[in-house]
Order: C-alpha cells, then sequence, then structure tokens
C-alpha cells in the first residue's frame, strides 16, 4: 500500500522502470490505506458463508537496500526481468538509498480479512 504522505522513493524510482521497460502500464495507480479489494462475492458466491465483516489492516516497514532488493527478488515480475535490467534497476536503488540521511526505503503493506459464518 501507498498512504498518502509516504515514502515517495517508489514514485521516483519508476523513471528508472520505464527506462528498462518495465514501467507501470498507464492508468495504473497505486492501492492507499482502505483500497484494497477484497473477495466478498466471492466468498458468498460459493453458497457456503455468510461474510459478517471485512476489515483492512494496514503497517509499514524500513528496509536497507539489501533488505529491499532481497525482497524484490520474491516478486515474480522482477524474477521474469532480464539480468541487465534487474543489474540496472538494483544498482540504481542502491545508489539512491545510499544517498538518503537514513540509508532505508519505508514500503506500505496491507492485508484485507474476511470473517465469515459457514451457512447450513
Amino acid at each position: 500500500m501507498f498512504p498518502a504522505g509516504g515514502d515517495q522513493f517508489f514514485e521516483e524510482i519508476q523513471d528508472i522502470y520505464d527506462e528498462i521497460g518495465e514501467g507501470r502500464p498507464p492508468g495504473q495507480g497505486t492501492p492507499r490505506p482502505g483500497e484494497l479489494p477484497g473477495d466478498r462475492a466471492g466468498i458468498e458466491a460459493s453458497g457456503l458463508f455468510e461474510v459478517t465483516a471485512v476489515r483492512q489492516y494496514g503497517w509499514e516497514r524500513a528496509y536497507t537496500a539489501e533488505e529491499y532488493i532481497e525482497l524484490l527478488g520474491t516478486f515474480s515480475g522482477h524474477l521474469d526481468m532480464a539480468e541487465w535490467k534487474r543489474r540496472r534497476l538494483y544498482g540504481e536503488i542502491r545508489r539512491r538509498l545510499a544517498l538518503r540521511r537514513d540509508h532505508a526505503v519505508r514500503r506500505g503493506w496491507g492485508a484485507v480479512l474476511h470473517v465469515a459464518r459457514r451457512l447450513g
């Protein structure tokens, strides 16, 4: 998730994603707290459950350059990148975070919890 007033690093690094041909598709926004898609309709469409509550939770974590690069290495889009693209992107992440006073990036995360009652 990308809360208002959150770390601008993700917007700032988009120029490198664009440069290597891995930029966001036009019109694709960034999810904000409270805006994550849930699956109430899918759960209830099963005919097995009635959703009684849906809650969204958000948190933030700071990452060093190496921790963040390690995290990116678990994302399928980054795993599928050509090696030269990853080298360019990861090198720029290291360079830009080294220029920051805290040498870190803050990344938001979110989860949607569905509480449901079994029917029948």
